[in-house]
């Protein structure tokens, strides 16, 4: 069919229709190739989980531009840290003829590994009927939060009364949920039974050191109080690898009391006086083997008020070794015997003051009588302790302490004979 144009030409419809439907075919096939974008696929799942301190290994991701593999062209983009917990996202760009195309991978890094609970002192204690227990507790370490002694939870119900064995229970979980659990067995026997757990007639040992020289330096150590520095490591060093306990003093309170036992192997360590060479040669190997250590302080030798409470370790006790009391007084012995009841009472709680709480005394020289026990028990201190050469037993006078006297030249040979 032919229609008439307004120039008199004839157009014929059909031929128009065919070259109208090749337009659009034509149009059709710009519009697809210009629209065409790579396309671009994960090998793997697009969500995994890895523990954590593990290695990520990258499974990557392929793409195609139509039929054609354009995979070599990806781009991976990541921030994984698997030190630490948490969500990360890596994501993979396939570029090809100026387009391009991302997708993304959820990595979780978690931890999966639950903490490790240990016990102070023996799984199974043996304890005397109608005695005080006291748990010894127990510490907990995790491979990502660290420390976490303060989240354990302890249950326990324990009748002293009557004779059985009962157990006590202790729970601690991490920030990621992870829980452990351990036990102790508290066996209640009749009093004078041989199998009480600690050896009393052994004893707890004291060690009394004062001073601390190297003798790397050339210092040789003025007198017989004085520790050479590396005989003082040594002596820190079998404490540790032969698993020594080291109680609180509340804990020594209710042993001396007769009320609880102590681990075998448990041991105090005490520094008289509160001389620099502490602070500056004792306290870093303190810390390096991990000990508890109680510093008895001259208090008025210390200048700052608040150096003893604001001192950075959780491994240094302060207790008292008087104010101003080390010097003589008018008999010649220390100046504690000869001072009136409230000038004594004034400088053992001024000690207190320079310290922030204090219950265990130190007697300067070791000197004491009834009356300085009465001051002590006045200003609200539980234990003291003389120069007296000797263990601590139950039952004996707690404020009439014995220690053992450290003294230069010890070998490690002596030291173990002393504390074993």
């Amino acid at each position: 069919m032919n229609i008439k144009t307004n120039n008199g030409k004839k157009l014929n419809i059909k031929r128009v229709g065919t070259l109208f439907l090749i337009i659009i075919l034509l149009l059709i096939i710009f519009i697809a190739k210009s629209s065409k974008s790579p396309k671009i696929s994960l090998n793997g799942a697009s969500t995994i989980d890895i523990p954590l301190n593990s290695t990520y290994t990258e499974e990557g991701a392929s793409a195609k531009y139509g039929k054609k593999d354009i995979s070599n062209n990806i781009q991976i983009s990541n921030n994984i840290d698997t030190s630490k917990i948490g969500k990360y996202n890596i994501t993979y760009t396939a570029k090809y003829k100026k387009k391009s195309i991302s997708t993304t991978r959820t990595v979780n890094v978690v931890d999966n590994e639950a903490p490790v609970l240990t016990l102070n002192g023996e799984s199974e204690i043996n304890i005397a009927q109608d005695s005080a227990y006291q748990d010894l507790g127990c510490y907990a370490t995790d491979n990502y939060d660290g420390d976490i002694t303060t989240k354990i939870s302890i249950d326990s119900d324990i009748d002293t009364s009557e004779l059985g064995t009962y157990t006590v229970n202790y729970t601690v979980k991490d920030s990621s949920g992870n829980e452990s659990k351990l036990t102790r067995s508290i066996n209640v026997v009749k009093r004078g039974s041989k199998n009480i757990s600690t050896k009393r007639s052994s004893g707890l040992p004291v060690l009394m050191y004062h001073f601390f020289y190297d003798k790397n330096t050339g210092d040789i150590g003025k007198d017989a109080n004085c520790m050479e520095i590396h005989d003082f490591e040594e002596q820190l060093k079998y404490l540790t690898e032969n698993n020594y306990y080291f109680p609180t003093w509340d804990e020594v309170k209710n042993y001396v009391d007769g009320k609880s036992c102590l681990p075998e192997h448990s041991i105090v360590i005490t520094v008289d006086d509160g001389n620099q060479t502490f602070f500056d040669l004792a306290v870093p190997i303190i810390e390096k083997y991990n000990v508890k250590v109680t510093s008895f302080v001259v208090t008025s030798w210390i200048k700052d008020n608040n150096y003893l409470k604001n001192f950075d370790s959780n491994k240094i006790i302060f207790e008292s070794h008087s104010h101003d009391m080390h010097s003589s007084g008018s008999d010649g012995k220390g100046k504690f015997l000869t001072l009136s009841h409230d000038k004594a009472y004034s400088d053992v709680t001024t000690s207190k003051s320079f310290i922030g709480n204090s219950t265990v005394f130190c007697y300067p020289f070791g000197h004491y009588n009834d009356s300085c026990v009465q001051v002590l028990k006045d200003a609200g201190y539980n234990l003291a302790f003389t120069t007296k050469y000797g263990r601590v037993r139950p039952g004996d006078k707690p404020y009439e302490l014995s220690r053992i006297r450290m003294s230069k030249g010890d070998s490690l040979k002596t030291f173990i004979t002393k504390v074993s």
